[in-house]
């Protein structure tokens, strides 16, 4: 009787482990597949996937959740970013040249080295040439 609850303790540790780490990183393998083919993920949910050093030039995430995902290194340049959640994303060295970021939540993201030449900043306003880590304007 109690190797029969050790069991089910242990079954159950590992379902909620399942479901609590899909719950953290809800982002499906399929839309990540979908976003390297199509260069198109609109409203996506790639929260936590891992996007370092992917060529997204004139990619569509508007609106898509991309919070706590590593974009380090990725190119996109003239991206629609539109009301997507880049909160907590690692975006280092990135290129976003041109990008839109309308609307964008980039709270707690880390910018640095992050390339915003004539991109629209999240308040709406062109960003200047040579703005790299930060959005001058």
């Amino acid at each position: 009787m109690c190797r029969g609850k050790g069991m089910l303790i242990v079954v159950m540790v590992v379902f909620s482990f399942f479901v609590t780490s899909t719950m953290l990183y809800g982002f499906d393998e399929k839309q990540v597949q979908t976003l390297k083919k199509t260069n198109n993920c609109k409203k996506c949910d790639l929260s936590g996937a891992t996007l370092s050093n992917l060529y997204l030039e004139y990619a569509d995430l508007s609106g898509a959740n991309l919070s706590g995902a590593d974009l380090s290194n990725a190119m996109l340049a003239n991206s629609n970013l539109s009301n997507a959640n880049l909160s907590n994303s690692n975006l280092s060295n990135s290129n976003l040249s041109n990008a839109n970021l309308s609307g964008a939540n980039v709270s707690k993201a880390n910018l640095s080295k992050i390339f915003l030449d004539q991109a629209t900043w999240t308040n709406g306003k062109g960003c200047k040439v040579g703005s790299i880590g930060a959005c001058k304007q």
